[in-house]
């Protein structure tokens, strides 16, 4: 297949644009060039959760794997809702308990099942011809222990910005919704790339885990440091130097994942856009961390074969 020119065309940039996210979402194939534009960046990103659904429908033992979880889930869902299914006529008040359920317990699969999709991460590296390579696979109360940390960051890490906006005269009430937004997507992509990362032939989990926390702080946590140096007030200051100090505790197993993205911004940018949509269609949000996990993977893989990827150890406070 002809992939589109490089160069953008600024008298067709919708065809040119369309044509670089159909070839992105079809081939395999590393990054654009760090000559390339951001948006030819933004545009590959986008397209790597479509390529991930495309690759594991074309691998059944991918789609296997994949499809365990979200059946385990299903199935109890589908319990549930026979035996306490709502109001409603019969059918249509089973799926609303089926869907209240599930969407109430969509988070449990990647807890219970972390070391499942950790092996998924591994074998789609595998599959995607990246080599040989072993799974991050984390105890169980490990993951719990992850679950509820990232829990009180989606929470407590974005009331500082959500200040911020409410402050906006006559516009912050209307656009306070933003913080949440953007912040979750932020987490959608860290976890994505967090699902997706593997051990390299020789490596233990703790040696992975000790690179990780050898990164820089998160971006938000240094942007608190920086906002409380220059705040006079000291109560005030030392207060958000405070809260920064909490949130970089909180974030540090993910500090790997986060320089990952403040890297690649364009690509971290589209990948979240995509996989936002992908979670809010139904049917193929069932299949939604899978796809994410098989998307990263790729994403992950070339930057680590080409150079262009992220090593902890190269980005260091």
């Amino acid at each position: 297949m002809e992939i589109p020119s490089l160069v953008r065309s600024d008298r067709k940039p919708i065809r040119w644009a369309l044509g670089r996210l159909r070839a992105y979402s079809v081939d395999l194939q590393p990054p654009p060039a760090a000559r390339s534009s951001r948006l030819d960046r933004a545009l590959y990103g986008f397209a790597q959760p479509m390529l991930g659904l495309r690759v594991l429908l074309s691998d059944s033992e991918l789609l296997g794997e994949a499809l365990l979880p979200a059946l385990v889930l299903a199935a109890f869902c589908a319990v549930v809702a026979f035996i306490k299914p709502g109001e409603g006529t019969f059918w249509i008040a089973r799926l609303k308990t089926f869907y209240k359920v599930f969407a109430g317990l969509a988070p449990v699969p990647s807890i219970l099942f972390a070391k499942h999709y950790a092996r998924l991460a591994a074998l789609a590296r595998w599959r995607l011809g990246f080599g040989v390579c072993g799974p991050r696979e984390l105890p169980l109360a490990e993951s719990l222990k992850r679950a509820l940390q990232q829990l009180v960051l989606v929470y407590a890490g974005a009331f500082p910005f959500w200040l911020v906006i409410r402050a906006v005269p006559f516009l912050g009430r209307r656009l306070e919704f933003v913080v949440p937004v953007l912040w979750g997507l932020h987490w959608v992509v860290v976890d994505a790339f967090d699902d997706a990362r593997i051990l390299r032939p020789g490596e233990t989990l703790r040696d992975a885990e000790m690179e990780d926390q050898r990164a820089q702080s998160p971006w938000f946590v240094r942007l608190f440091r920086t906002v409380a140096d220059r705040i006079p007030f000291a109560p005030f200051a030392n207060l958000l130097r405070w809260f920064a100090g909490v949130t970089d505790r909180l974030a540090l197993v993910w500090r790997g994942e986060i320089a990952l993205m403040e890297a690649n911004g364009a690509a971290a940018i589209g990948f979240s856009l995509s996989t936002a949509a992908l979670l809010a269609t139904p049917i193929l949000n069932l299949l939604f961390r899978p796809v994410t996990i098989v998307a990263a993977s790729h994403l992950l893989g070339h930057m680590e074969k080409d150079g262009t990827g992220f090593s902890a150890a190269e980005i260091r406070s």
